[in-house]
């Protein structure tokens, strides 16, 4: 009887030590879509500025940005589990949540070919994996569709048109061009870096993106810059939407609109 006792409070410490967490704050829009990717986005009690979607984000409690989340706001809410990206918040603010004694869990695809492996990581750490082997499966497949579907097209990927920031080689877009069969001719050794406008004109790019960005503002100054590459006398600039910038499941949306280039933006700019 008393070995039974113990084998039944062994058996409940346990189960409260390993209980699925319920109440998440996700601090990185990648995280939050994710979470919804894999059917816990109920658990989702607070999120960053950032997150925008799914629609149903935008009653959730927001409690600041990934570089300065709101400590106090945070703690209120008596979450037990926040949920970082690690390439969007600082290893300080990490370190403040543990020193706080918050439970934390770090998000940490480095890229594309990463991203399956850290989705399954992240669902199985939140009690379940099924759904992640269902998206696993179904990305997989549908890169494969993707794979070298340009033919070395010289290409170019704007990031931010203001302070001209584009995408390099060490870049998850960059990863993706490659992938794509394009070549990047921003090939410096780097994620991200300002590139002038005579060093593109230069390498005359033949299909220019351009990220929307965070504030969805595009820069239409920058394509008349650009106007003798053969990417703009040939109506080749294409506007991305954020889906592109965020390593989650959605990001196969933003690759589908790379292939597609369906959103041209020379149907509305006139050189």
């Amino acid at each position: 009887m008393v070995i039974l006792r113990a084998l039944f409070i062994v058996f409940f410490l346990l189960s409260v030590a390993y209980a699925e967490p319920q109440r998440i704050i996700s601090l990185s829009p990648s995280v939050t879509e994710t979470l919804y990717y894999l059917g816990v986005g109920d658990k989702i009690i607070a999120i960053s500025d950032y997150c925008n979607w799914p629609e149903e984000v935008k009653d959730k409690i927001r409690v600041g940005g990934m570089l300065n989340p709101s400590f106090e706001k945070i703690l209120s809410l008596k979450p037990d589990l926040i949920i970082i990206s690690k390439d969007g918040t600082p290893i300080e603010v990490y370190q403040r949540f543990v020193a706080l004694g918050l439970k934390v869990y770090v998000f940490n695809p480095k890229g594309l070919s990463d991203l399956p492996s850290e989705i399954t990581k992240l669902a199985k750490y939140l009690g379940g994996d099924h759904k992640a082997k269902f998206f696993n499966e179904k990305f997989q497949r549908e890169l494969k569709e993707f794979k070298n579907i340009f033919n070395g097209q010289k290409a170019l990927f704007i990031i931010w048109a203001e302070n001209l920031t584009v995408a390099g080689e060490q870049s998850h877009i960059g990863e993706i061009m490659k992938f794509l069969g394009l070549k990047n001719i921003a090939n410096k050794s780097s994620t991200y870096f300002q590139q002038n406008i005579e060093d593109i004109i230069k390498k005359n790019p033949d299909i220019i993106f351009i990220g929307s960005g965070h504030n969805g503002i595009i820069n239409g100054k920058i394509i008349e810059k650009l106007k003798d590459t053969n990417a703009v006398k040939n109506g080749k600039v294409f506007i991305i939407s954020d889906k592109i910038y965020h390593l989650s499941p959605r990001i196969i949306e933003g690759i589908r609109e790379m292939v597609n280039g369906k959103n041209s933006y020379n149907s509305s700019w006139k050189p």
